[in-house]
């Protein structure tokens, strides 16, 4: 079971629940040869906080010692690892050797005897610009061999998705695995485009498979464990990442940052604080054994990456990932250029990405105008405020001027706009933008206002009560009780409604989250983080509070909140 915490783009802050284990995405799963350990498993779960790993039930099967272990004990017990356990079949052994001399139907059981918590199926992960004939006869097998997997078991099962870089090959294999219902999707055979800088179609496979899959189901971008393009991919809806990078790169003497690798020999400063960096020069790691040096680059490797995931969490948590990622593609002209032609399918984007969002948006060159949001937030305005006095902006061109200070179009640039309207007009435009056309003159009649310390507008008074707060941070009305009424009585149903199971009800009116799974209708023209009015089954006014999973996403979650309720109704 999947839940979404927080979003930003398609990416998402989550917590995946395999039986009685949970993993925080999006997550690191490091890579490991059970036969050949250059850091234990359990030193990763003490240092880093390791939840889930992956390892190849392949090689323990062809490993007599390490097949009778794993069978005797179980493969928790063969590792020394109490967190969740992926297991390759041995595909990419296939893709390697163009051979495996173990049954599809057999490997599929051998993990489930073994005791893995997420298992994955002989798929054939076929290679980058093969014939497209060859690409489409392996992809059949492949989802003969998905059949019968999902047949065969009945906990958590790797989908993966195939197809070579054929994208109408792919949008059918993910379309085929959906269908099927597997609980994880990776996204399979990238691994050669990722060593040849292949970021673009790699990122075109990623969201032409995003198309058909579904929201409540994590994907895992197979081979992606570099932290230089891990931000990119988890804003394009990757959760889940393996890496075997840590160790073959150490193995080479090559060295992880987050803006490229380095080699060893080539260093003078070792630009990390982490404990391996902090207490060796490059020229003392020189100096090693190939075991030791290897070992100790390995837990650096190890230490970059898991310190960009949680810059990225933090990103996501804030809002900011697109921020963040516009910093990190600079770091090679292919992630950049990757990164510009997602543009293509701002479409599918903007079905996810938060209209509101916790901070205010950066201006960092061209590609900023292209994020989906600000197309997003131009249409609304445009429908919304047709002959509204305008201002020129520098990222929007045109844009109403009561809006300057509302996310998003408080983008931060080198200037601070002027608006050049009255108080009340902007505060009906703000209304009218973010609830309505012609709404803000009927929620706000007979009302007063109150200021800042900055002298903006700050509290809606009707009388002696509280109607609504504009909110600093992003300029937009937050409602209080009368607000609330005032807004339900104004718009008809479904307008900003998210309607609920009757039994919830009472939870929702002592200021309970809402649920996904007890969402019974929703106004499918909202977008995630907007205010919304939370119902019962009748149109009676529960609560308000704000949205996290779009109209779009809601009926895919069994699990999870749905609506972040601010106040009950009285």
């Amino acid at each position: 079971m999947f839940e979404i915490k927080a979003k930003d783009g398609l990416g998402r802050l989550g917590m995946l629940k395999i039986g009685k284990r949970s993993v925080e995405t999006p997550a690191l799963m490091p890579v490991i040869n059970p036969g050949k350990l250059t850091i234990e498993p359990s030193e990763m779960e003490r240092l880093f906080g390791t939840q889930i790993l992956i390892t190849n039930s392949y090689i323990i099967n062809s490993s007599e010692r390490l097949r009778e272990r794993a069978l005797d004990k179980g493969v928790h017990s063969l590792l020394d690892f109490d967190g969740a356990i992926v297991t390759d079949s041995g595909s990419f052994q296939l893709m390697q050797y163009h051979d495996v001399d173990i049954p599809n139907s057999e490997i599929v059981d051998f993990q489930g005897r073994i005791g893995v918590d997420v298992a994955t199926f002989l798929d054939i992960p076929t290679l980058p610009d093969v014939p497209y004939h060859k690409a489409k006869s392996d992809l059949m097998t492949t989802l003969e061999r998905a059949r019968e997997a999902r047949e065969l078991r009945q906990g958590y099962l790797n989908g993966t998705v195939q197809g070579s870089t054929y994208l109408r090959l792919r949008r059918m294999s993910a379309r085929r695995m959906a269908e099927l219902d597997f609980e994880i999707h990776p996204i399979g055979a990238v691994v050669p485009l990722l060593l040849q800088y292949r970021f673009k179609e790699v990122a075109d496979i990623v969201l032409t498979a995003k198309r058909e899959l579904s929201p409540a189901k994590p994907v895992h971008l197979f081979g992606a464990g570099h932290p230089m393009m891990l931000s990119l991919y988890v804003l394009l809806g990757c959760d889940l990442f393996d890496s075997a990078a840590y160790v073959l790169y150490a193995r080479d003497n090559r060295y992880l940052t987050p803006y490229g690798t380095k080699k060893l020999e080539e260093m003078t400063y070792l630009p990390c604080c982490c404990p391996v960096c902090s207490a060796h020069t490059p020229q003392e790691l020189l100096a090693m054994g190939n075991e030791e040096r290897t070992r100790k680059l390995a837990l650096h490797n190890l230490h970059v990456t898991y310190e960009e995931m949680k810059r990225i969490k933090q990103a996501l948590h804030e809002g900011s990932l697109w921020d963040y990622v516009e910093m990190r593609v600079r770091a090679h002209p292919k992630l950049y250029f990757a990164y510009r032609s997602i543009s293509r399918h701002r479409d599918l984007i903007a079905l996810s990405d938060p209209l509101v969002k916790r901070t205010t948006e950066f201006y960092t060159g061209p590609e900023t105008r292209s994020r989906p949001v600000f197309h997003t937030a131009m249409a609304r305005a445009t429908e919304r405020l047709p002959g509204a006095a305008c201002a020129s902006h520098r990222v929007f061109g045109k844009v109403p001027a009561g809006l300057l200070h509302t996310y998003p179009f408080n983008v931060e640039t080198d200037s601070e706009p002027t608006i050049g309207l009255s108080d009340e007009e902007t505060v009906l435009q703000i209304a009218d933008y973010q609830f309505g056309r012609g709404v803000g003159k009927k929620l706000f009649e007979g009302t007063r206002m109150s200021y800042s310390k900055s002298d903006r507008v700050r509290t809606i008074f009707l009388g002696d009560e509280v109607l609504a707060t504009l909110r600093a941070r992003d300029g937009l009305f937050i409602l209080a009780d009368e607000g609330q009424r005032r807004l339900h009585a104004i718009l008809p149903y479904p307008k900003y409604r998210v309607k609920v199971d009757n039994e919830v009800a009472p939870y929702v009116v002592s200021h309970g989250d809402v649920f996904a799974k007890f969402v019974k209708d929703v106004d499918e023209r909202l977008h995630s983080g907007e205010e919304v009015l939370v119902v019962n089954e009748q149109d009676e006014l529960l609560g308000s509070g704000w949205l996290l999973l779009t109209p779009n996403e809601i009926p895919h979650f069994k699990r999870g909140i749905a609506v972040k309720t601010r106040r009950g109704a009285k």
